[in-house]
């Protein structure tokens, strides 16, 4: 099991201080702050949202944006790349919705055939205009307005695509990532159109985000009530963005009324899942820029992966029996990525614990028993029922106990939000949810 790294190696990755230097480092490195790199997925209907938000914020910051198409991502990078991309498809229903860009109505990405030749035209000409031609003629338009595209712009041959594609993602994986909808500048990564909002305030400097600015997730003026419906929330002890997430969660559930369900897992890593050192490192310096972006208290010094996990894990699991669950998890939670404290050692255990007033031979007991492993396979089979592996997660579900809504990150409480409101037009859940 990779783990995070010593204290030192975090703080590197996740202080405000370190990230400034790091900047200055970068500055001095790449001075073209025009070029801006995109690694783009045909297949990836994140990529599809972000190459709309970038092609504007092309024009409005002049920049010249160098398409790097991909056909797969790395073998380590995502755990079941079908089930990632049919999310995918869904979730950009409701976030093309919330930004105000383009999606097919149609739920589901463009068979291999039309992907390939889309691949084809934009290697061709890898620009953002044409990446975003193709990529939206692939998936609204059919084999005929990418065929016309094709004899409009070129397309290159199907072993120089293979060829290209394989020097790309040598590339992206050189550089530092993972994943498709990727936007490089200056030595920094920006997911999909979740990121580009920090991006667009490095180019702006003293000007408005206007771009990015426009994102409206919640539309109060058409807010209805929310009806009796329970919120499901699948967490990891060692993800830092559970960690994001934990507090609105729980507000969320209260304001409207849900009835929340804790649902803890192990972490990916003590799952048998193999987790990249690229994407342990990237993982930290999002979560570190989001935290200060939404005002959280962030700085982790002691990676809980192994006995920590499980401590946390098992005083969870009896503090859920008695009543205390959201206490602890929440207590747990700002002692490992606020306060930087070793969960893995007893004492330390026994203090958070208290501060959810649950007393020390409770948390010996807690620990010596194994009971909470059996609910953490559960609900990580539960999880892997709704077509997800990774966390954090929230279900909403309805009064007879279906899926309404469900959404992966920390920055999609907004999504059950309109969902338990009922801002959005029905969308079919993906096909590996039941």
């Amino acid at each position: 099991m990779r783990n995070f790294g010593k204290p030192l190696y975090m703080r590197w990755q996740t202080d405000v201080r370190a990230t400034a230097l790091r900047r200055s480092l970068q500055g001095l490195r790449y001075r073209d702050s025009r070029r801006v790199l995109f690694f783009h997925r045909v297949g990836d209907a994140w990529s599809w949202l972000a190459a709309q938000l970038l092609a504007e914020m092309a024009r409005a910051y002049d920049l010249e944006v160098e398409v790097r198409m991909l056909s797969a991502m790395p073998v380590h990078a995502v755990h079941d790349p079908d089930r990632y991309d049919a999310y995918a498809a869904y979730d950009c229903q409701r976030l093309a919705d919330a930004w105000t860009l383009r999606f097919t109505r149609s739920g589901s990405p463009p068979d291999e055939v039309l992907q390939r030749l889309a691949s084809r035209i934009i290697l061709a000409r890898p620009t953002i205009d044409t990446a975003l031609a193709a990529t939206t003629a692939a998936w609204c338009g059919g084999e005929q307005a990418l065929s016309q595209l094709a004899s409009e712009l070129g397309a290159v041959d199907e072993p120089a695509a293979q060829t290209r594609q394989a020097a790309n993602l040598r590339e992206l994986q050189r550089r530092g990532h993972y994943l498709s909808a990727m936007t490089w500048h200056a030595g920094e990564w920006y997911w999909g159109v979740d990121r580009l909002a920090f991006l667009e305030q490095r180019l702006a400097g003293e000007r408005d985000s206007a771009i990015t600015a426009r994102f409206e997730p919640i539309r109060r003026q058409r807010a209805g009530t929310p009806q009796r419906q329970s919120l499901e929330f699948y967490f990891s002890f060692r993800s830092p963005y559970s960690y994001l997430a934990t507090s609105r969660v729980i507000d969320l559930a209260d304001r409207l009324g849900l009835d929340l369900e804790l649902h803890p897992l192990l972490p990916l890593a003590q799952r048998g899942i193999p987790v990249a050192m690229s994407k342990i490192r990237y993982i930290l310096r999002d979560a570190a820029r989001c935290a200060r972006e939404q005002q959280i208290d962030f700085a982790p010094r002691h990676d809980p992966l192994g006995k920590g996990v499980e401590h946390c894990l098992a005083v969870v699991h009896a503090a859920q029996s008695a009543g205390r669950g959201r206490e602890f998890m929440l207590a747990a939670m700002r002692a490992i990525w606020a306060e930087g404290m070793a969960v893995n050692r007893i004492p330390v255990l026994r203090r958070i614990a208290a501060q959810a007033e649950i007393d020390a031979q409770s948390v010996d007991q807690a620990i010596t028993s194994m009971r909470w492993r059996a609910a953490a396979e559960a609900s990580a089979a539960k999880l892997s029922v709704l077509g997800l592996w990774g966390v954090p997660v929230m279900c909403l579900r309805g009064f007879d106990q279906n899926p309404v809504s469900v959404a992966w990150g920390h920055d999609r409480v907004w999504a059950i939000e309109r969902a338990a409101l009922g801002l959005d037009r029905p969308v079919p859940l993906p096909g590996a949810i039941q």
